[in-house]
């Protein structure tokens, strides 16, 4: 199978693409730069004839609802938390510091783009194993990658798009190093100054996720091709309602006030607000209609 390589440099400008043996392609052949690439294989049902329409129907009536209501929630949510005492925590103030220590980094020098290649690469090769299938190439550089697979699904082409792998490695080896020291005990400073490593976790999930949001609104703004596998609209869709209940889920995790349980009671109380609404607008088209 033929694959083609991706040439970028560390902060994603494009130069030259090349091809077999690394040789340089004549001048104006020149491709957008994507920081991955499926299988060719994979791209074939985009390639095709389209995705159909049962795609795009998904998105427009579960999707586009499902993440609206999820943005009110979220935002009512966070709301609360902040006029109550979600903004003296450590873990609001570390994780805050992280995502902008991260943007700072992100904007300001290089971009470590083969850490996000890995990453991206890494995912859609997990996700093709748990769901069964078989990796049989694993390329990645600093110029870009791609992974070739025997299976491919809405979960393993979308994946890496909301699955922050770096801060899913960090949460366990957390919990590890807690169960052998206390993450909470306060060390002392010079000045009478004190740090609890517990900190350092939350300062190093805002890092990690900050790299996952950023990079993931880069590239999806370079024409990524697992986007086109099931419709850029209905992977746009999902990969926005995904992220957004994880960020539901990092507040009831970081909020005193907020649990799982009432952002859920919340999100249901949108949720019949928006299908009263659409069953009115129903029986309104119906009863003009007859």
């Amino acid at each position: 199978m033929a694959r083609r390589s991706q040439h970028f440099d560390s902060r994603g400008e494009l130069v030259a693409r090349r091809g077999p043996g690394n040789r340089r392609l004549p001048r104006g052949k020149r491709e957008e730069v994507l920081a991955s690439r499926t299988a060719a294989a994979l791209l074939r049902p985009s390639r095709e004839g389209g995705v159909g329409w049962v795609y795009p129907a998904v998105g427009w009536l579960v999707l586009v609802p499902g993440s609206w209501i999820t943005t009110r929630a979220l935002a009512s949510g966070f709301l609360d938390s902040m006029g109550q005492s979600l903004w003296q925590t450590a873990a609001f103030w570390f994780f805050g510091l992280g995502l902008l220590l991260w943007s700072i980094l992100f904007w300001c020098l290089p971009r470590p783009v083969w850490l996000y290649v890995w990453a991206h690469e890494m995912t859609h090769a997990i996700f093709t194993i748990l769901c069964g299938g078989r990796v049989s190439y694993f390329h990645v550089t600093a110029q870009g990658g791609h992974v070739l697979t025997d299976k491919n699904n809405v979960l393993i082409a979308l994946s890496p798009y909301f699955v922050p792998l770096y801060a899913v490695i960090l949460v366990p080896l957390c919990l590890l190093v807690g169960t052998f020291y206390d993450l909470t005990q306060r060390i002392g400073l010079p000045g009478g100054f004190g740090f609890r490593p517990l900190w350092g976790v939350f300062l190093l999930m805002g890092v990690s996720w900050g790299f996952h949001a950023t990079f993931t609104l880069w590239m999806m703004g370079k024409d990524q091709p697992d986007l086109r596998i099931h419709g850029v609209f209905f992977s746009t869709a999902l990969i926005y309602l995904v992220n957004a209940l994880l960020l539901a889920l990092l507040l009831t995790g970081a909020s005193p006030e907020l649990s799982a349980g009432d952002f859920w009671r919340s999100w249901w109380g949108y949720a019949e607000g928006v299908g009263g609404a659409i069953g009115a607008a129903v029986k309104g088209v119906w009863a003009a209609v007859g």
